[in-house]
């Protein structure tokens, strides 16, 4: 028998998986930056990466 998850657990790995993707893309364009030496471009993605993974920690904070 399959089992079926519930909708709220279903949420949660949209959610997650979106985060990750998110994280992902930004440290590939990160990386991006470097190569072409853009640090101006680096800069500002590493700001915006930082604001983004200190969101998710004052949330799982919330969750602790």
């Amino acid at each position: 028998m399959a089992h079926k998850l519930s909708y709220l657990k279903q949420r949660k790995i949209k959610h997650v998986n979106y985060l990750t993707t998110e994280i992902y893309s930004s440290t590939a364009e990160l990386y991006e930056n470097f190569l072409d030496e853009d640090y101006k471009e680096c800069k500002k993605n590493t700001k915006a990466l930082m604001h983004r993974l200190k969101e998710i920690l004052d949330s799982l904070e919330d969750e602790i």
